[in-house]
C-alpha cells in the first residue's frame, strides 16, 4: 500500500489513494449531513419547536470560518498529522455524543456537535491540501472526483442511515455506529506516511503563508470571478427545490426519499462519470459543459412554470437530474480550483475559495427566498439560469486568463515538513 501512496504522490494516480481521499471527504460529511438533514428529524419527531431547530445553524459556522485557521494548516506540521488530529477528535466527539440524546441534553449535545464541525472543518482544510498536493493538472479530475463521491457517500451515511439505526437501535447505538465508522476510515491514513511529497516553500519564505499571498494569486483572482457569478446561479437555482416539490403536492416522505438516497446515489454516480470526463476533456472544458447543462435544466424548469405543465413527476424528473449536473459541476470546478492554489499555501488559498462559496450559497439562498416569493418559481429558475448563462460567457477571458496565471507558479526548493 505504501508504494501506492508513493506513486501518487509522484503523480500517478493510484486508486487506492483516490479511495482513501474519498473515505476522507466521506466522514467529514458525515457530521454536516448529519447535523443539517438527519438530526432536525429527530428534534420535531420530539416535538422540538421549529424555530429551535432552525438554532441549528449555528454548527455551520466552523466551514463558513475556516479559512480563519487554514494558515495554521500551511504552517505547521504536515496534512497526515492534521487528518489523524481531527479524525481522532470526531471519533472522540461522537463518543461523548452517545450520552446525550437531544430529548435530554440538547445544550450540551449542541456544544460537542460544535467542537466536532471544528474538527471536521479542520480536516476539511488538510484533505483539501493534500488532495492538491497529491495531484497534478492530469489528475485533479480524479482527486476532485473522488473528492465530491466521498462527500456524497458521507451525506448517505449521516443524512439517510444514521436515521435508520437511530429508529431501530436508539441513539446510543446511532452514535457509537458513526464513530466506528470514521474510525474505519482513518486507519488507512494511519498505516500510510507515503501520502504527499514535501511542501513546495522556499525556506526563506516559509513563513510568508497567509491572505496577502492569496491576493496576489492572478490565477485564484481570476478564477473567483468566474465563481462569483457562476454559484450565485447554480445555487440560487438550488435553493429552492425542496419547497417547490412541496408546492407541487408530493408527499414528504417522497421527497425525503429522492432528496436523500435518490439524490445521494445520483450525486455519487455523476461525480464518479464526471471525474473520468474531466480528465478526457480537462478542467476548462468540463466546467463550461457541465453549465450548460445546469443552464438548460434551469430553463426547462422555468418553461414548465411558464407553460403550466410542470407535473410532479416532470418535476421530480428534472431535478434528479439536476442533482448529477451539479455534481458533475462540482468536480469540474474542485479541480479547477486546485490549480488555482500557490503550492506554497494550498491550505490557505482552497480554504478562501471555500468560504466564498459557502458565503455565496447563503446570500443566493436568501436572494432565492425573496425572488420566488415576488415573482415565483419560473422566474427563479430563469434568473438563476441567466446568471449561469453569462458565467459561460466570462469562460474564455476569466479561466483562460487563470489557466495561464497558474502556469507561472513559482516552483520553490523543496522543504522538510515538521
Amino acid at each position: 500500500m505504501s508504494t501506492a501512496f508513493t506513486n501518487f504522490a509522484g503523480r500517478s494516480a493510484s486508486w487506492a489513494v483516490l479511495g482513501l481521499l474519498a473515505g476522507l471527504y466521506a466522514a467529514q460529511s458525515v457530521t454536516g449531513s448529519m447535523v443539517q438533514t438527519a438530526l432536525p428529524v429527530v428534534l420535531r419527531d420530539a416535538s422540538m419547536p421549529l424555530d429551535q431547530i432552525g438554532y441549528l445553524a449555528v454548527l455551520f459556522l466552523p466551514w463558513a470560518l475556516k479559512f480563519l485557521w487554514a494558515p495554521l494548516i500551511d504552517r505547521f506540521l504536515s496534512e497526515r498529522s492534521w487528518i489523524l488530529l481531527c479524525q481522532s477528535g470526531i471519533i472522540l466527539c461522537f463518543l461523548a455524543a452517545t450520552a446525550l440524546p437531544p430529548q435530554t441534553h440538547m445544550a450540551a449535545l449542541a456544544a460537542v456537535l460544535l467542537v466536532m464541525g471544528v474538527f471536521a472543518a479542520t480536516q476539511d482544510i488538510a484533505t483539501d491540501s493534500l488532495a492538491v498536493r497529491a495531484s497534478d493538472a492530469e489528475t485533479r479530475g480524479l482527486a476532485s472526483g473522488a473528492s465530491t463521491a466521498g462527500a456524497y457517500l458521507g451525506f448517505l451515511i449521516g443524512g439517510g442511515l444514521w436515521l435508520v439505526v437511530y429508529q431501530h437501535a436508539g441513539w446510543t447505538v446511532s452514535m457509537a455506529a458513526m464513530a466506528g465508522f470514521v474510525c474505519l476510515l482513518t486507519i488507512p491514513v494511519f498505516l500510510c506516511s507515503n501520502l504527499a511529497g514535501p511542501r513546495m516553500r522556499a525556506a526563506s519564505t516559509a513563513q510568508a503563508v497567509g491572505f496577502r499571498k492569496t491576493i496576489r494569486n492572478r490565477a485564484l483572482m481570476y478564477g473567483l470571478a468566474f465563481l462569483v457569478v457562476y454559484q450565485i446561479g447554480l445555487r440560487m437555482g438550488s435553493a429552492l427545490t425542496g419547497p417547490y416539490l412541496v408546492d407541487k403536492g408530493i408527499a414528504l416522505d417522497t421527497i425525503g426519499l429522492l432528496r436523500g438516497a435518490g439524490g445521494a446515489v445520483a450525486g455519487f454516480i455523476a461525480s464518479s462519470l464526471g471525474a473520468l470526463l474531466v480528465q478526457a476533456a480537462g478542467s476548462t472544458r468540463s466546467i463550461v459543459i457541465a453549465a450548460i447543462l445546469n443552464a438548460l435544466l434551469l430553463l426547462a424548469l422555468a418553461a414548465t412554470e411558464f407553460t403550466g405543465v410542470a407535473t410532479p413527476t416532470l418535476a421530480l424528473g428534472i431535478l434528479l437530474v439536476q442533482v448529477g449536473a451539479a455534481a458533475f459541476s462540482f468536480v469540474a470546478l474542485y479541480a479547477a480550483m486546485m490549480n488555482w492554489c500557490n503550492p506554497e499555501q494550498t491550505a490557505t488559498d482552497f480554504a478562501a475559495l471555500q468560504s466564498i462559496d459557502a458565503i455565496l450559497a447563503i446570500g443566493a439562498s436568501s436572494v432565492a427566498g425573496v425572488l420566488g416569493n415576488a415573482f415565483g418559481y419560473g422566474w427563479l429558475f430563469a434568473a438563476s439560469a441567466l446568471f449561469i448563462l453569462a458565467a459561460i460567457v466570462l469562460a474564455p477571458r476569466t479561466l483562460g486568463a487563470s489557466a495561464k496565471a497558474s502556469q507561472n507558479f513559482a516552483l520553490p526548493e523543496k522543504v522538510s515538513e515538521p
